[in-house]
């Protein structure tokens, strides 16, 4: 039996279980006990069929006709109708044998596994240009407005590579091995291949299906899973030797890590966040990695605190790495297209406004205060910034090549050579935005 035929029923179960709960599919799949005893690539199988049904619901759906998508049938019949069809779409599968293993009686009519072999005939019936961007490229209807508004003629291609498939990416952790080269040298010693990526210094691309979380190197804290987007993100905060820095929303500490090991233990920085779970592991993932450097505190969303505060007006850095859609990353959280509407991106961003007035009423003179999303949006990104410096005239923008260098910035800096500016389908990681903005000091 093949991985994929191995796969299907887990990856159907995890988007079964999407369908009636929300619970992201890869959070199923991780918990699926029976799945853990079956074979690495196994799991990986399942985690790619069960993200590329849920990224491809739209696309699939309308292929197969009205039963795979109807309210009538069973979350478990949709969720493998949705699995099967990939599976046929990948020339796994037959669409006779996928019929055959559909489980339940279709209830809201045929569904058409054969359909998924000629996409063109159906696409072919949707007049509106809008529309069928949307279902070719398997979007929600303003998702699909907003990427043809901003990207134009490059639309086509930045929501392809929203739907494709996102590499194992690892960050050397300098806190526990000399580089990235050392840390290829141990996992090549422990059968994981991997190769640099490019832009991110510390960054390595995972090839094939190896378990990391079983290897020597993960159980000493030689690395941590983080994309090229996300490490480049924490590169860009910069700290002084020795520095301060304040990681206002941490979530479980990918970039709080990053800096621990940019600071090389000295200096401290401080985590905060509203989740306490979050942070719960934040302290654990500290522990396997030596960062020493690393203080985790809970904040409340409306105000910093008295200690929050007092380290703020200290910090040398501010990182404002704020909630958000999240579509730069859509290809690895593949749920998150499903979960937003026009009204949640109009509270985000007055959300990241309120952040960023917190973050600026706290930064101190020759400090900087670094603002970061996973959004390809400019209402999100360049518009937040914008508008915050309507605000606080006060900040002036310090732009990517003061910070990492003229040759560094520029193939990862947005057209004027000011912010960060990343593009799956242009740098092969997640969409990421960042801006660095500074309180001149008192003259």
């Amino acid at each position: 039996m093949s991985d994929l035929e191995a796969a299907w029923r887990p990856a159907a179960d995890a988007v079964a279980a999407w369908l009636a709960t929300g619970r992201a599919p890869r959070d199923a799949i991780a918990a699926d006990a029976a799945l853990r005893r079956q074979p690495a690539t196994v799991r990986a199988a399942a985690i790619r069929l069960a993200r590329d049904a849920v990224a491809g619901r739209r696309r699939l759906e309308w292929l197969l006709g009205c039963a795979a998508g109807s309210p009538q049938a069973t979350p478990l019949h949709r969720a493998a109708a949705l699995v099967l069809a990939r599976q046929v779409e990948l020339g796994a599968l037959a669409p006779t044998a996928a019929a055959a293993r559909l489980p339940g009686p279709a209830r809201g009519g045929t569904v058409d596994f054969a359909a998924v072999l000629r996409p063109e005939r159906r696409f072919a019936t949707i007049e509106d240009p809008a529309l069928g961007f949307a279902v070719r490229h398997s979007l929600p209807d303003w998702a699909a407005v907003a990427l043809r508004t901003q990207f134009g003629a490059e639309a086509a291609a930045v929501a392809t590579a929203l739907g494709g498939e996102p590499p194992r990416t690892l960050r050397a952790n300098t806190l526990r091995v000399a580089s990235r080269d050392e840390l290829a040298r141990a996992l090549a010693a422990e059968g994981v291949v991997t190769r640099p990526a490019p832009y991110a210094p510390q960054a390595l691309h995972v090839e094939g299906d190896a378990d990391l979380f079983a290897t020597a190197s993960y159980a000493r804290g030689a690395f941590e899973q983080q994309d090229v987007a996300s490490q480049l993100a924490a590169w860009v905060v910069a700290p002084p030797p020795a520095g301060k820095v304040w990681d206002l929303c941490a979530g479980v500490g990918g970039k709080t890590l990053a800096l621990a090991a940019q600071l090389q233990n000295r200096g401290e920085v401080l985590a905060t966040d509203v989740q306490l779970h979050r942070l719960a592991a934040l302290r654990e993932r500290a522990r396997r990695a030596g960062a020493d450097n690393v203080r985790a505190l809970p904040i409340d969303p409306a105000a910093p605190g008295a200690e929050v505060a007092a380290f703020a007006r200290r910090a040398d850095r501010i990182l404002v790495d704020a909630p958000c859609s999240g579509t730069g990353s859509w290809r690895r959280r593949p749920e998150g297209r499903w979960l937003l509407g026009p009204s949640d991106l109009a509270a985000l961003t007055a959300m990241q406004d309120a952040l960023l007035d917190r973050a600026a009423g706290l930064l101190r003179p020759g400090a900087r205060l670094i603002y970061a999303t996973c959004s390809l949006l400019a209402g999100e990104n360049e518009a937040r910034v914008a508008a915050l410096r309507v605000r606080r005239p006060d900040l002036e923008v310090v732009r990517l090549a003061e910070i990492l260098g003229a040759a560094a910035a520029r193939p990862i800096a947005d057209a004027t050579g000011t912010f960060l500016s990343l593009r799956p389908d242009r740098h092969g990681c997640d969409g990421f935005f960042a801006a660095v903005l500074r309180r001149p000091r008192r003259t």
